[in-house]
């Protein structure tokens, strides 16, 4: 048995994987992150409104995501609500932040390990130059903006900015549709597979959603997720005991045209990929119906009476799956605080006999498409380090 270790990067960071292979084909991988940032020490003793400002700063890809979780989990501390007006505008910002999450992660991350014509990073970013528009016009910036908060949303949009919104919209789905069409076919999905076999990478075979935000339905509670230390810097996931897939695979499942993909390839790269881009049309088609229900006469912030002690979890669907927050607050000052990502689950560092979803993924596989399997997870190495 011959054993190597590679250094994986454009992952948001990198991760260290040892890897144990027998004639060029891999029997085992190890996962390993070595870099440390305590985001959850940081906000120890802070305001509990600190963690708006740092929170999103875990990620340059999904901060929003880390700030509506992080709303949502004062929220349930608190016992505050929102308007559906609120709801609306938070669903339309976490649905364009998914949309730019994956194209970015397809041209820009995944591509370049099977094609290296570099004109597909241009198609990219100038799609999601559109999106940074309408969450601008939202959330005032992106990334990293602040717009929502504990009650609500800071913003009070005119008819005028719907208008430009709803126009917006329409223009990023006919981009879109240059990514991949109702009927899930994909010019720039097949090109990347001219080379690469579609029914490598299959893993557990099992999915697990918990979030209930935009049109996501869980399978599970957040009361079965348990997390344990192993000899990294980071901590494995696991649901039950057992270790499981979530993000867009997971939560799409249902749906008939990636459920079509699935019957055919079980959850192999082809099915994976495939599901992160249909994904993306799901969402716009989706985000282009619902603004038709948004009523700018309701308040975007409800007020609440002072309160300065409670415990809240919030679970959302974030780009790469399913986002745990825990919070307790103590004289306004937060005494816990607890982050599980999404990229653990997958990524937990299991055994031969238990592998996690990627390592399964990768046992049994030629060495040569490592790189391009460890990667069809969408793996954020500054989130699973939090």
């Amino acid at each position: 048995m011959k054993i190597t270790k590679k250094i994986i990067n454009k992952i948001e960071g990198e991760a260290e994987l040892k890897i144990y292979q027998k004639d060029g084909i891999i029997d085992f991988v190890e996962i390993f992150f070595w870099q440390y940032r305590g985001i959850e020490q940081y906000l120890v003793n802070r305001h509990f409104l600190d963690a708006l400002v740092i929170n999103p700063r875990i990620c340059g890809i999904c901060g929003h995501a880390h700030l509506l979780a992080t709303a949502k989990a004062i929220e349930n501390a608190l016992n505050l609500k929102i308007t559906k007006k609120a709801e609306i505008l938070r669903d339309i910002t976490s649905g364009l932040e998914i949309i730019q999450n994956h194209i970015k992660w397809f041209y820009l991350t995944l591509y370049p390990t099977q094609i290296k014509d570099k004109s597909y990073i241009l198609k990219a970013l100038n799609i999601v130059k559109k999106i940074s528009k309408i969450i601008a016009i939202i959330g005032g910036q992106f990334p990293h903006n602040s717009y929502i908060i504990p009650g609500g949303v800071t913003c009070d949009l005119t008819n005028l900015d719907i208008i430009k919104i709803k126009n917006l919209l329409k223009k990023l789905r006919e981009d879109i549709y240059t990514i991949i069409d109702e009927n899930g076919k994909s010019h720039d999905l097949e090109k990347f597979f001219e080379n690469l076999p579609k029914n490598i990478g299959k893993s557990l075979n099992k999915f697990l959603v918990l979030g209930d935000n935009l049109f996501f339905k869980p399978n599970g509670t957040f009361t079965n997720v348990k997390e344990f230390s192993n000899n990294s810097f980071f901590k494995n996931v696991l649901y039950n005991e057992e270790y499981y897939e979530v993000g867009p695979l997971a939560r799409n499942l249902q749906n008939k045209t990636i459920n079509t993909i699935y019957e055919k390839y079980q959850d192999s790269i082809y099915t994976r990929i495939f599901a992160r881009l249909y994904e993306i049309l799901l969402i716009i088609n989706y985000l282009i119906k619902e603004i038709e229900d948004l009523d700018i006469t309701q308040k975007s912030f409800l007020n609440y009476k002072k309160r300065t002690c409670g415990s809240g979890v919030s679970v959302i669907e974030a780009p790469r799956g399913s986002l745990i927050h825990k919070i307790k607050i103590e004289n306004e000052k937060i005494k816990f605080y607890d982050i599980v990502m999404p990229s653990q689950f997958y990524l937990s560092n299991g055994t031969k006999e238990k592998p996690s979803a990627s390592q399964m993924a990768l046992m049994g596989e030629e060495i040569k498409y490592i790189d391009t399997i460890f990667k069809c997870f969408d793996i954020c190495a500054v989130c699973v380090i939090h």
